[in-house]
C-alpha cells in the first residue's frame, strides 16, 4: 500500500498522471464559459425587451391620463364648448409627456357624446414604430 502511494506521488511530481485523472482540461473550461455566455446574452436580451415594454406602458398610462383630463374638462364646462386655448393647452401637455402624440376631440350633438382620440407611436420588438390609437367616448348630457 505504501509503495503504491509513493509511486503515485513520484508520478505526480514527474508530470505523469494515473489513469483516473482528475481536474478540468482547457476545452472543458472553454465549453463551460461558452454555455455561461449564451445564458448571460439571453438574460441581457430579456432585460432589453423588458425596458422597452416598460417605456411603452408609461406612454399608455400617460395617454389614458390625458384622455381622462380632457373628459373632465368637457364635463366641467357643462353646456359651453371648449375654447381653442383650452384645447391647445391640453394638447401641449399631451405632447410634453408623449412627444409623438396627437390629440383630437369630436362632439356628436345628435347623440350628446364627445370622443377623445389620441394617437401615438410605440416601439415594438423589432424596433419598428407602431402607431397606437386610444379613443374614449363619453356622454356629455
Amino acid at each position: 500500500m505504501l509503495v503504491k502511494w509513493c509511486s503515485k506521488v513520484r508520478n505526480m511530481k514527474s508530470g505523469k498522471y494515473p489513469l483516473g485523472q482528475s481536474g478540468f482540461t482547457m476545452i472543458e473550461v472553454l465549453v463551460a464559459l461558452l454555455i455561461l455566455l449564451i445564458g448571460l446574452l439571453g438574460v441581457v436580451g430579456m432585460q432589453y425587451l423588458s425596458l422597452k415594454q416598460v417605456n411603452n406602458t408609461q406612454f399608455r398610462s400617460q395617454v389614458a391620463l390625458h384622455a381622462q383630463t380632457m373628459i373632465e374638462r368637457i364635463r366641467a364646462n357643462e353646456d359651453e364648448a371648449l375654447s381653442s386655448a383650452e384645447f391647445d393647452a391640453w394638447e401641449a401637455e399631451l405632447v410634453q409627456d408623449v412627444p409623438t402624440a396627437d390629440g383630437d376631440v369630436t362632439f356628436d350633438a345628435a347623440n350628446g357624446t364627445a370622443t377623445v382620440t389620441i394617437t401615438w407611436d410605440e416601439r415594438q420588438v423589432d424596433n419598428d414604430a407602431d402607431q397606437q390609437t386610444m379613443s374614449v367616448t363619453v356622454s356629455v348630457e
